[in-house]
């Protein structure tokens, strides 16, 4: 599957419980999800309709490779039970929404294409492009990646 836009979304005071990985973005941003996932699960946190995000928080052309951060975070909703993680707000704002297949080569070829996908969209380049893993879009081994626009 390539890559399919999906439309522009509004994002709105969306807070997210976090972990953060501060390093070269590859392998180990992996290993933070994996770690990130282990623990709502040892604390019931995780359910059918959680959704996680991946946030690649500094561009790997401008950040030095040891000062790169990336956050994965789970979305809080409303009653949601209290999370021993740090919080923070997702910037508010337009998203352009690409579903992507939710395997290696999948994410490979977005990251590869993202300057061709983009092209005709008016991209915020202020605000860090945004990994989501929606349960039912994971369990259709599928995934989204949130494009800030103007």
């Amino acid at each position: 599957m390539k890559e399919k836009f999906s439309g522009i979304e509004e994002f709105k005071d969306i807070e997210i419980a976090y972990m953060r990985r501060t390093g070269a973005y590859g392998p180990g941003n992996n290993q933070l999800m994996d770690d990130f996932k282990a623990h709502l699960k040892e604390h019931n946190l995780l359910t059918d309709d959680s959704t996680i995000l991946g946030i690649a928080m500094d561009d790997p052309i401008q950040t030095p490779p040891e000062k790169q951060r990336y956050d994965v975070g789970i979305i809080i909703t409303d009653g949601e039970k209290k999370i021993d993680l740090p919080t923070r707000k997702i910037p508010d704002g337009r998203y352009a929404i690409f579903e992507v297949a939710h395997t290696v080569e999948g994410v490979s070829h977005f990251w590869e294409n993202i300057q061709n996908l983009t092209s005709d969209l008016p991209v915020d380049n202020t605000k860090p492009i945004i990994e989501r893993y929606a349960s039912s879009k994971v369990s259709a081994h599928l995934c989204e990646f949130c494009i800030p626009v103007r």
